[in-house]
């Protein structure tokens, strides 16, 4: 059951890629290459040179405290909640109300997309381990629930911190791409042409 809700989830992890890199892509050049920068420099980081197990412990030990108050999802909420991708956005908004000469969005926007990054190889890392089987059909839908949860948080954080970024436009794309590949996928499974 989870393999095939994981199926049916892949669409909309496709529509939110798709959309939040248009929509970065409306920022300002430096901002979008800033994301990009951190995204690759942190898989460098990882696959090259060391592997920062410590900081994301610390980071999901430090997120399940935060909100223990929810213990049904205590187990899963160090791994749904990209903590220091969020403190990095906080220090980009109390950074702007200090120094509001400068542009400091892409220092931050780096940061962030490589603590996103970390969080995600780390998270994927651990979600595989527990599962057996080669089929790994609760990793799948696990991944992508979180994948999706992560880029909402962010998306919001954008939006929230650059007029630029449209969350109207992110959700809109996001069904548009979505609905384009079910509509895709229905058709090619469920139609027959020539009738």
């Amino acid at each position: 059951m989870k393999f095939v809700l994981a199926v049916l989830l892949l669409p909309v992890v496709i529509g939110i890629t798709v959309s939040f890199l248009e929509n970065i892509g409306w920022l300002a050049h430096y901002i979008s290459a800033a994301f990009g920068w951190g995204v690759v420099s942190y898989l460098i980081l990882h696959i090259l040179l060391y592997e920062p197990a410590q900081v994301f412990d610390t980071g999901k030990k430090m997120t399940e405290q935060t909100i223990g108050f929810l213990s049904p999802w205590l187990k899963v909420a160090g791994f749904c909640v990209p903590i220091f991708t969020i403190f990095s956005f906080l220090a980009y908004y109390l950074a702007s109300l200090v120094w509001k000469q400068y542009d400091l969005l892409p220092f931050f926007v780096f940061l962030a997309a490589f603590t996103f990054t970390m969080h995600m190889v780390f998270t994927a890392n651990s979600l595989k381990k527990k599962q057996p089987g080669w089929l790994k059909e609760n990793y799948l839908f696990s991944i992508f629930t979180i994948y999706v949860l992560n880029m909402l948080i962010i998306a919001l954080a954008f939006a929230l911190l650059n007029a630029d970024f449209s969350l109207a436009r992110f959700f809109d794309r996001i069904a548009d791409v979505a609905g384009a590949i079910y509509t895709a996928s229905f058709n090619q499974l469920f139609v027959v042409e020539g009738r």
